[in-house]
């Protein structure tokens, strides 16, 4: 019996020996595991940085990439923009020396005109006064009387006013009688009829001319003048010499007794204000001109500036429509 217990103690012992050495092999097993999963951390930790790490150098060499090529960019754009600039203002330059030139030549014209009128408004001044003084115009080579000077003819169809002037300066320093005479033999057509209402008794200068102003008079037409001219505006093909020389004859038909500084104020503002091209009226309106003539010889100058620069432009092939602002161009014109 105690054999039988002795072995089972012994058994027992060895039991708890064989437990014992279980759980420390266990706990050896445990903490190797314990270890690998550390050291599988660790290196799953240190493949994760370095996968980090290689995320940002190709950030990094992406933003390079994307740097250099906007500089790049930039800079083709920058040398595109510098070449434009410069073959427009090669262009620009070209015309306006075009524009120069045609300016120039324009204004040549128009002071040869000008010395051309000056020359003869002279010749003319200096015959009326001739006319005026001695009753005799001097020519070269030939002196003409007054009975070999030949009167102008009147048939009602021109303005009475405008005759009488040209009559009257023939006829200065004349003779009532002979006055009255070559006035009566001037008369053709509907304007001898003047006659049957002048008892031959009582004809003499005076009543004649009386009797033709009342029949041929400006004076009951001016309101008509005057309405024709507020509405006149230069037509399509009307040149603005045309338009000029109609506006000065109806400034005198409006109003023939007004004085010369008058007459030349309102031939200005009316010619300004029915010009066809609204650029050249603003322009001309500006220079405040004192005479029309004056007013006619800058539209001259500005309608063919204008028409240079048309040419030029389509020369040059720069699409810059009608180039409406031109108008710093236009200031040359006042130098």
């Amino acid at each position: 019996m105690e054999d039988s217990m002795k072995q089972l103690m012994e058994m027992l012992s060895a039991m708890k020996e064989d437990m014992k050495r279980g759980q420390e092999e266990m706990k050896e097993d445990i903490k190797r595991g314990q270890e690998e999963m550390k050291e599988d951390m660790k290196r799953g930790q240190e493949e994760m940085k370095a996968s980090q790490e290689e995320v940002k150098v190709s950030q990094e060499e992406m933003k390079e990439d994307i740097k250099a090529s906007q500089e790049k960019l930039l800079q083709e754009m920058k040398t595109a923009m510098e070449e434009n600039n410069t073959k427009l203002e090669t262009k620009l330059n070209e015309f306006e020396q075009v524009v120069e030139e045609e300016i120039n030549l324009v204004k040549d014209d128009v002071k040869a005109v000008k010395e051309e009128m000056n020359k003869k408004i002279e010749d003319l001044e200096t015959k009326f006064a001739q006319l005026s003084t001695t009753g005799v115009i001097k020519t070269e080579g030939t002196v003409t009387t007054p009975s070999k000077v030949k009167v102008p003819t009147f048939d009602g169809k021109v303005s009475w006013n405008t005759y009488l002037r040209q009559f009257e300066a023939v006829v200065r320093n004349w003779r009532e009688e002979d006055k009255t005479t070559s006035l009566i033999a001037a008369l053709r057509g509907e304007a001898l009829e003047v006659l049957r209402t002048i008892p031959e008794a009582s004809t003499n200068y005076a009543m004649l001319t009386s009797a033709l102003e009342r029949r041929y008079g400006d004076a009951h037409l001016q309101h008509v003048y005057q309405a024709q001219l507020r509405s006149r505006r230069q037509r399509f093909e009307e040149t603005l010499q045309q338009y000029e020389a109609d506006i000065s004859r109806m400034v005198n038909l409006a109003y023939p007794t007004a004085p010369a500084e008058v007459i030349e104020q309102l031939s200005v503002s009316s010619f300004i204000e029915g010009l066809r091209d609204p650029e050249i009226g603003q322009l001309v309106r500006l220079a405040r001109h004192k005479t029309i003539s004056e007013a006619l010889a800058q539209a001259l100058e500005i309608e063919a500036a204008k028409q240079a620069s048309r040419g030029a432009f389509k020369h040059n092939g720069i699409g810059f429509g009608t180039c409406a602002n031109l108008n710093g161009l236009f200031q040359i014109l006042d130098q």
